[in-house]
């Protein structure tokens, strides 16, 4: 049996690296408006952490599945008792030294978590660099573009931008929309972007520089790392963005989003892409962290020194070392449903729609 916990505030835990931060008024409110959402994957038996049961419970109870989980709502205080033996597994939407302590302070013995070490590991491997090092060993496979490198100064940024023009540098570690930077050669850096750029470096040691690729439309591939230490393919996420921010998901079987894709790929880069995914996570992760992660990607126009196919793949823009909203929409695909899965603000309170 598992224990789930919804913390959406894990990719700016990671970039801090610290054991207590004051969460963003952001991510407390989505975590408390939407804490129960792990019902939506949980098995019969599971628990969900959140802080209001009733409003839980309702909440779930207002999502029209076709089947849904038995689970028990409990609070952070109610865990103590909750948890007996070791038939329990904590399954929090991501992991990092804040979450640790979360447990911790409800009493949950350290025998029953990451060790410190893992903790450690887990934060390298969400490291940016690694998707550097991923979309690096796809180098040759036809059909697929993307350059990106490591800088750890300034002027091997303003060496990238004058080499390819146009790119994205991003933070080693940062939530999704955020620590994500555009410049243009005809821009230049300005002076917020330069001082932010600067900042970064010197928080996180370097900065992932990558040359823009015009974008036709986003998607991802999920996976799980096992307990053995495997790395396996889990389906795809169609997802939408909105200035880099997930704004929702397509609900379709893995059928119709294999066939949607496959108007602009084959399906044998596909399947062949897939497949190194596999072969690289499992080798560097090897076993260092068990759990679901997913690997975004983008079909684009080709560069104008491509010109052998109409559309091209960019098969690593981000590693998500963490379970995504991709893993929820296959979990809700997988209970029967179809449509349109988003997460939306109303001015008080965040919900999750499925709208069909």
């Amino acid at each position: 049996m598992q224990i789930h916990f919804f913390n959406p505030d894990h990719d700016i835990a990671l970039a801090l690296n610290q054991r207590r931060f004051a969460t963003p008024h952001v991510g407390r409110q989505m975590r408390s408006d939407l804490g129960y959402i792990p019902a939506l994957w949980a098995e019969d038996g599971d628990v969900v952490v959140v802080e209001d049961i009733d409003a839980a419970e309702l909440l779930y109870k207002r999502h029209k599945l076709t089947s849904r989980a038995r689970v028990e709502f409990v609070t952070t205080e109610q865990l103590e008792n909750t948890v007996s033996g070791d038939s329990y597994r904590f399954a929090p939407w991501g992991w990092n030294k804040s979450i640790r302590s979360t447990f911790l302070d409800a009493k949950i013995p350290k025998t029953m978590l990451p060790s410190e070490l893992q903790f450690d590991s887990i934060r390298m491997l969400s490291n940016r660099a690694l998707a550097v090092k991923l979309l690096s060993s796809m180098k040759g496979m036809q059909g697929v573009i993307g350059i990106s490198a490591v800088c750890n100064t300034a002027k091997e940024v303003e060496e990238a931008l004058k080499q390819h023009q146009d790119i994205v540098v991003k933070a080693p570690w940062s939530s999704s929309g955020r620590g994500v930077r555009y410049i243009s050669i005809d821009d230049g850096p300005n002076e917020n972007v330069q001082k932010w750029i600067n900042n970064t470096l010197e928080k996180q040691g370097s900065i992932i520089v990558e040359k823009k690729c015009r974008k036709i439309q986003d998607f991802a591939m999920e996976f799980q790392a096992k307990a053995d230490g495997k790395v396996v393919y889990d389906g795809l996420s169609l997802f939408t963005t909105k200035n880099g921010a997930y704004t929702g998901n397509i609900l379709l079987p893995e059928d119709e989003k294999e066939e949607y894709l496959h108007r602009y790929l084959s399906p044998t880069l596909l399947d062949e892409v897939k497949k190194q995914i596999e072969v690289f996570l499992t080798t560097e992760i090897n076993g260092a962290y068990i759990g679901p992660l997913g690997v975004d990607m983008m079909i684009c126009s080709p560069w104008e020194e491509d010109e052998t196919s109409a559309v091209v793949l960019n098969p690593c823009i981000e590693i998500n070392m963490r379970r995504t909203m991709g893993h929820v929409a296959l979990a809700l695909t997988r209970r029967g449903q179809r449509g349109i899965m988003s997460i939306d603000y109303d001015g008080k309170n965040y919900r999750l729609h499925i709208r069909q």
